[in-house]
Protein backbone atom coordinates (compact mmCIF):
# COMPACT_ATOMS: atom_id res chain seq x y z
CA UNK A 1 0.00 0.00 0.00
CA UNK A 2 1.15 3.56 -0.72
CA UNK A 3 1.50 6.34 1.84
CA UNK A 4 -1.65 7.91 0.40
CA UNK A 5 -3.56 4.66 0.91
CA UNK A 6 -2.20 4.51 4.46
CA UNK A 7 -3.35 8.07 5.17
CA UNK A 8 -6.85 7.34 3.84
CA UNK A 9 -6.99 4.14 5.92
CA UNK A 10 -5.76 5.91 9.08
CA UNK A 11 -8.27 8.72 8.54
CA UNK A 12 -11.13 6.22 8.20
CA UNK A 13 -10.00 4.52 11.40
CA UNK A 14 -9.88 7.85 13.21
CA UNK A 15 -13.43 8.73 12.13
CA UNK A 16 -14.72 6.01 14.46
CA UNK A 17 -13.54 8.07 17.47
CA UNK A 18 -16.41 10.20 18.75
CA UNK A 19 -15.78 13.93 18.48
CA UNK A 20 -16.02 15.54 21.91
CA UNK A 21 -17.84 18.83 21.93
CA UNK A 22 -16.78 21.62 24.23
CA UNK A 23 -13.05 21.17 23.62
CA UNK A 24 -11.03 24.14 22.34
CA UNK A 25 -10.52 24.16 18.55
CA UNK A 26 -6.84 23.28 19.09
CA UNK A 27 -7.99 19.89 20.43
CA UNK A 28 -10.63 19.42 17.72
CA UNK A 29 -8.08 19.83 14.93
CA UNK A 30 -6.78 16.81 13.05
CA UNK A 31 -3.52 17.14 11.14
CA UNK A 32 -3.33 14.73 8.21
CA UNK A 33 0.45 14.68 7.94
CA UNK A 34 2.25 13.46 4.82
CA UNK A 35 5.53 14.16 3.01
CA UNK A 36 5.33 17.29 0.82
CA UNK A 37 6.21 15.25 -2.29
CA UNK A 38 2.83 13.47 -1.88
CA UNK A 39 0.84 16.74 -2.07
CA UNK A 40 -0.45 16.20 -5.61
CA UNK A 41 -1.36 12.56 -4.94
CA UNK A 42 -3.23 13.54 -1.76
CA UNK A 43 -5.09 16.42 -3.46
CA UNK A 44 -6.15 14.09 -6.28
CA UNK A 45 -7.80 11.85 -3.68
CA UNK A 46 -9.37 14.44 -1.36
CA UNK A 47 -12.85 13.23 -2.38
CA UNK A 48 -12.08 9.85 -0.75
CA UNK A 49 -11.70 11.63 2.59
CA UNK A 50 -15.05 13.34 2.05
CA UNK A 51 -16.74 10.04 1.18
CA UNK A 52 -15.22 8.37 4.24
CA UNK A 53 -16.47 11.24 6.40
CA UNK A 54 -20.00 10.92 4.99
CA UNK A 55 -19.89 7.15 5.50
CA UNK A 56 -19.14 7.80 9.19
CA UNK A 57 -22.38 9.89 9.39
CA UNK A 58 -20.46 13.16 9.60
CA UNK A 59 -20.78 16.20 7.35
CA UNK A 60 -17.87 17.29 5.13
CA UNK A 61 -16.97 20.81 4.01
CA UNK A 62 -13.78 21.46 2.05
CA UNK A 63 -11.90 24.77 2.06
CA UNK A 64 -9.31 24.56 -0.71
CA UNK A 65 -6.74 27.33 -0.41
CA UNK A 66 -5.31 26.60 -3.87
CA UNK A 67 -5.50 29.86 -5.78
CA UNK A 68 -6.29 31.91 -2.65
CA UNK A 69 -3.23 34.11 -3.12
CA UNK A 70 -4.45 35.16 -6.56
CA UNK A 71 -7.98 35.69 -5.20
CA UNK A 72 -6.56 37.91 -2.46
CA UNK A 73 -4.43 39.89 -4.93
CA UNK A 74 -7.53 40.37 -7.11
CA UNK A 75 -9.08 42.37 -4.25
CA UNK A 76 -6.40 45.06 -4.75
CA UNK A 77 -6.77 48.12 -6.93
CA UNK A 78 -4.95 47.18 -10.19
CA UNK A 79 -2.29 49.87 -9.76
CA UNK A 80 -1.62 48.89 -6.16
CA UNK A 81 -1.45 45.21 -7.16
CA UNK A 82 1.06 45.93 -9.94
CA UNK A 83 3.18 48.04 -7.59
CA UNK A 84 3.08 45.37 -4.88
CA UNK A 85 3.97 42.55 -7.28
CA UNK A 86 6.88 44.52 -8.71
CA UNK A 87 8.61 44.37 -5.32
CA UNK A 88 8.73 40.82 -3.84
CA UNK A 89 9.65 42.06 -0.35
CA UNK A 90 6.56 44.25 -0.37
CA UNK A 91 4.33 41.24 -1.11
CA UNK A 92 5.50 39.63 2.13
CA UNK A 93 4.72 42.82 4.07
CA UNK A 94 1.21 42.93 2.58
CA UNK A 95 0.67 39.22 3.25
CA UNK A 96 0.92 39.69 7.00
CA UNK A 97 -1.77 40.57 8.02
CA UNK A 98 -3.66 41.02 4.71
CA UNK A 99 -3.36 37.55 3.22
CA UNK A 100 -3.67 35.89 6.64
CA UNK A 101 -6.94 37.73 7.27
CA UNK A 102 -8.21 36.79 3.80
CA UNK A 103 -7.51 33.08 4.37
CA UNK A 104 -8.95 33.11 7.91
CA UNK A 105 -12.06 34.81 6.54
CA UNK A 106 -12.47 32.03 3.94
CA UNK A 107 -12.33 29.42 6.70
CA UNK A 108 -14.58 31.30 9.13
CA UNK A 109 -17.14 31.89 6.34
CA UNK A 110 -17.27 28.14 5.78
CA UNK A 111 -17.80 27.63 9.52
CA UNK A 112 -20.65 30.16 9.52
CA UNK A 113 -22.28 28.50 6.49
CA UNK A 114 -22.70 25.23 8.41
CA UNK A 115 -26.20 24.99 9.91
CA UNK A 116 -26.03 24.99 13.71
CA UNK A 117 -27.97 21.72 14.03
CA UNK A 118 -25.21 19.78 12.23
CA UNK A 119 -22.17 21.89 13.12
CA UNK A 120 -20.95 19.57 15.89
CA UNK A 121 -20.99 16.67 13.40
CA UNK A 122 -19.15 18.55 10.66
CA UNK A 123 -15.56 18.14 9.53
CA UNK A 124 -14.22 21.26 7.80
CA UNK A 125 -11.20 20.15 5.79
CA UNK A 126 -8.46 22.61 4.90
CA UNK A 127 -6.42 21.73 1.81
CA UNK A 128 -4.04 23.55 -0.50
CA UNK A 129 -1.70 24.78 2.25
CA UNK A 130 1.20 24.85 -0.22
CA UNK A 131 -0.36 28.12 -1.43
CA UNK A 132 0.68 29.72 1.88
CA UNK A 133 4.34 28.77 1.57
CA UNK A 134 6.74 31.74 1.50
CA UNK A 135 3.95 34.16 2.46
CA UNK A 136 2.42 33.18 5.79
CA UNK A 137 2.80 30.52 8.46
CA UNK A 138 0.15 27.84 8.85
CA UNK A 139 0.33 28.37 12.61
CA UNK A 140 -0.68 32.04 12.16
CA UNK A 141 -3.79 31.00 10.26
CA UNK A 142 -4.82 28.31 12.73
CA UNK A 143 -4.32 30.60 15.72
CA UNK A 144 -6.77 33.12 14.23
CA UNK A 145 -9.54 30.68 13.30
CA UNK A 146 -12.85 31.18 15.06
CA UNK A 147 -12.81 28.76 17.98
CA UNK A 148 -16.59 28.92 18.45
CA UNK A 149 -17.19 26.43 15.64
CA UNK A 150 -18.17 23.18 17.42
CA UNK A 151 -17.05 20.77 14.68
CA UNK A 152 -13.65 19.44 13.64
CA UNK A 153 -10.97 21.12 11.54
CA UNK A 154 -9.05 18.59 9.41
CA UNK A 155 -5.84 20.08 8.01
CA UNK A 156 -4.07 18.41 5.08
CA UNK A 157 -0.53 19.14 6.23
CA UNK A 158 2.42 18.62 3.84
CA UNK A 159 5.30 18.34 6.26
CA UNK A 160 6.47 16.31 9.17
CA UNK A 161 5.62 15.73 12.79
CA UNK A 162 7.86 14.91 15.70
CA UNK A 163 5.89 14.47 18.92
CA UNK A 164 3.64 17.58 19.00
CA UNK A 165 5.93 19.69 16.81
CA UNK A 166 4.89 20.20 13.20
CA UNK A 167 7.24 21.40 10.47
CA UNK A 168 5.57 22.78 7.33
CA UNK A 169 7.04 21.55 4.01
CA UNK A 170 10.17 20.53 5.90
CA UNK A 171 11.56 24.04 5.45
CA UNK A 172 10.10 26.08 8.26
CA UNK A 173 10.86 25.76 11.92
CA UNK A 174 8.24 23.71 13.69
CA UNK A 175 5.69 24.79 16.22
CA UNK A 176 3.94 22.91 19.00
CA UNK A 177 0.27 22.25 18.46
CA UNK A 178 -2.31 20.18 20.32
CA UNK A 179 -3.83 18.77 17.13
CA UNK A 180 -4.51 15.08 16.74
CA UNK A 181 -2.04 13.66 14.20
CA UNK A 182 -3.22 11.30 11.47
CA UNK A 183 -0.16 10.04 9.65
CA UNK A 184 0.60 8.60 6.22
CA UNK A 185 2.37 5.64 7.82
CA UNK A 186 1.07 2.13 8.14
CA UNK A 187 -0.57 1.68 11.56
CA UNK A 188 -0.18 -1.70 13.22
Amino acid sequence: MSRVDDLVSNYKRHLSVKVQSGLPISQRTWFLVYPPQDERRIMNRVEEFGLATSSADLEWKLVDLSGSFTQWMDTFDPEERDFCLSKPDLVEEYADPGYINFVVSMINNTFSDVPSDIASKTVVALSGLMELFDFIHVSSVIEKIDGSFPGVLAVFFPGEREQNTYKFVGARTGWDYLAVPILSEKQI
